[in-house]
């Protein structure tokens, strides 16, 4: 079985972890592939790879691009399969389709109305041009993947019609992060509790609230300090991310929170034992791939009361209301003050990941798929 991978929208945050992580795993097993991937993509796999200079054209020149230079590609190395990885996938393709969607926030009404309005028009246009072609590529494509429930839901809530070919494939954890050891950091170790937030940045994130929360604390007497894994100038550049820019740029000033920037993939599980607790207060999600880490190294969790974190944390977290400094506050505090509490939430995020996200467990049902759009 011969399977090209388009994954030439993987730039960065969890689609390029997740490509990575296919890329290896699918070599592994001997599968015959081939990453289309963009010019920049460092691809940690030794893998056959075509590199294309898509992420640099405009998006009107990019969709017109990948609908007739890209088609040709496809067509002369006649894959049984195109898995188009991310979100975008080729309109009456010449072979069967598979596509992933993961981008929630295209068809979240809770991210439509809190950050929505906050971008730039052309951005608002942006988006539903990117929704109207995700949707049209599910259209064409023989099985649509989904990774949760939730997001499969907020998918068919536009696009109904598709129910029938709409599937979910939960993402998982791999080995590095449940191999690693027991996180053996003593509670407030040094008499700072130190918080952790893992992703990349887009407004939705909501990193400002964790420093909102973090200053209030320590106003209060109680030591903490924040780790962020984005950068700050980066932000400053996002549109929508003026707010999160200011408290984050008070936290770094007063010494309360400490910008890391990009960490190294292999790097994580060290970062995640070096923390007291993670914190998750993004508004959107289609997965949450650090929150499957985080349950993984064994680490308490505190995430936004939304649908899809308690899809995958179900009892192995906190929740707070998704725009509450002092709901997030609260539960900080009512982690701080009940050790019992602690334990739990560590003992049945393990207990989940082991039941529910294991990468291979992924893998095995992707390939199944495959084979059988390819014995039909």
């Amino acid at each position: 079985m011969k399977v090209i991978i388009n994954a030439m929208s993987a730039k960065i945050g969890g689609i390029v972890t997740y490509t990575n992580n296919l890329a290896r795993s699918l070599s592994e097993r001997d599968v015959n592939i081939t990453l289309a991937l963009s010019s920049d993509f460092h691809l940690e796999a030794d893998v056959p790879v075509i590199r294309l200079p898509a992420d640099r054209m405009s998006p009107i020149r990019r969709a017109l691009w990948e609908q007739i230079v890209w088609r040709q590609i496809v067509s002369r190395r006649k894959p049984d399969i195109l898995f188009s990885s991310a979100n975008f996938g080729l309109l009456a393709p010449p072979v069967p389709q598979v596509l992933l969607v993961r981008e929630g926030g295209h068809f979240d009404p809770f991210y439509l109305t809190n950050i929505g309005p906050s971008l730039s028009t052309q951005a608002i246009f942006h988006r539903i041009a990117r929704r109207k072609l995700i949707i049209a590529s599910a259209r064409s494509s023989r099985i649509v993947l989904t990774p949760s429930e939730t997001l499969k839901k907020l998918f068919l809530s536009w696009a109904g019609e598709l129910s029938d070919r709409v599937l979910v494939n939960q993402y998982g954890t791999i080995s590095i992060f449940s191999d690693s050891g027991p996180h053996v950091r003593q509670w407030l170790e040094g008499g700072v509790m130190k918080l952790l937030y893992i992703s990349a940045y887009y407004p939705h994130k909501q990193p400002g609230l964790i420093s909102e929360a973090v200053a209030q604390l320590n106003a209060q007497g109680v030591p903490c300090h924040l780790t962020v894994t984005m950068d700050l100038e980066q932000i400053a550049k996002t549109p929508g991310g003026e707010k999160d820019y200011f408290l984050l740029n008070k936290g770094v000033e007063r010494g309360q929170v400490t910008m890391a920037g990009h960490i190294p993939y292999q790097n994580l599980p060290g970062i995640y034992k070096s923390h007291d607790l993670f914190i998750f207060p993004s508004l959107s999600e289609t997965f949450g791939h650090p929150l499957v880490e985080a349950m993984s190294i064994g680490i308490p969790i505190i995430a936004s009361d939304t649908p899809i974190h308690r899809e995958v944390c179900k009892n192995s977290a906190l929740y707070f209301s998704p725009l509450s400094a002092s709901s997030l506050i609260r539960q900080i505090q009512r982690l701080d003050e009940n050790k019992t509490l602690r334990k739990s939430l560590i003992s049945s995020g393990r207990e989940n990941v082991a039941n529910d996200f294991i990468w291979e467990s992924h893998v095995d049902r992707l390939l199944d798929i495959f084979r059988n759009i390819n014995s039909a």
